[in-house]
Parts: C-alpha cells; structure tokens; sequence
C-alpha cells in the first residue's frame, strides 16, 4: 500500500520548518531589515550589523510575526506561525551559523 505524497508530507514535515522554509524567512525578513524596517530584537547585545544575521537572531529569538501557509486535509490551507516549528535542532543549526559567522568575521 503507498502512502499519498501530502500524507507524508504532512507526518513528516507538519511540526517544523523546512530547509527551504528556513531560507526563505530569512531572506525576507533580511530584505525587510535592509530596506529600513526597525528590528525587533535589542540591538544593543548584536555582535554584526548585517541584515541576514539579524534575521536569524530574529527567527532564533521567536519574534518574528510570520506564517507559513501549509496544506491541511483536502484541499484546504492553514497558516502556521513560523515560532511554532523551530525545533532545537532548528535552533542548533542557526545557532551554529551565527558562530561560524562571528569568528569567519575575526570578531
């Protein structure tokens, strides 16, 4: 018996964030920043001012008000806050991003 594509789309990526997904909050949300958009973390403990790294503190932090549309049952949609599916090893992974970025930095 195969299992329906949506249905193991849905088991297996419905409680986190793809890598694609990753990449593309991150994106927009740089662009926002680096159109002038305020940040919405304290930039005070900020190590480097460029808009990528920001964002992902930002997305880090769960502060970002940002929804992914997902597909739900037949046919139908549901948004899904983007702090909803950062799991830990979401987390780790961007975490270990901004290290490598600061010592790649010679900060």
């Amino acid at each position: 018996m195969s299992i329906p594509l949506l249905e193991t789309y849905r088991r297996v990526f419905s409680q986190r964030l793809t890598r694609f997904e990753i990449a593309r909050v991150i994106g927009i949300r740089a662009l926002q920043l680096a159109m002038g958009s305020p940040p919405l973390i304290e930039m005070t403990s900020v190590k480097v001012y460029d808009p990528v790294y920001i964002a992902i503190l930002e997305l880090i932090n769960g502060v970002l008000p940002m929804s992914i549309l997902r597909p739900s049952g037949v046919g139908g949609h549901e948004l899904v806050p983007v702090n909803r599916l950062i799991t830990p090893e979401i987390r780790k992974y961007l975490e270990s991003i901004l290290a490598s970025w600061s010592t790649g930095l010679g900060i």
